[in-house]
């Protein structure tokens, strides 16, 4: 069973050039699916560094879509959808 996974575009970028230097030094022909696979599994093994690294990671509670969330206002309308973005983008 495979699952779609979106990434941001640089991410992805960065691992396209990591596989063509690993076929380029090691002549080694490795697919995305393969590389990411492996890449999951050394996560997991090596926990601590991996939790050491999403400690680094910006506050989910200081996220403005999330102080939303947590203390919603109530604006008298039933369905304030066409207002998200003007009330947490500003626009």
């Amino acid at each position: 069973m495979t699952v779609t996974v979106k990434i941001e575009e640089e991410k992805k970028a960065k691992v396209d050039r990591f596989l063509a230097s690993i076929m380029l030094q090691e002549g080694v022909k490795v697919t995305l699916q393969e590389a990411i696979g492996l890449m999951i599994d050394y996560a997991l093994e090596n926990e601590e560094e991996v939790i050491k690294k999403l400690r680094e990671l910006p506050v989910l509670e200081e996220d403005p879509a999330w102080k939303a969330l947590k203390n919603p206002k109530h604006w008298g309308v039933k369905d304030s959808s066409k207002r998200i973005d003007e009330f947490v983008y500003g626009c």
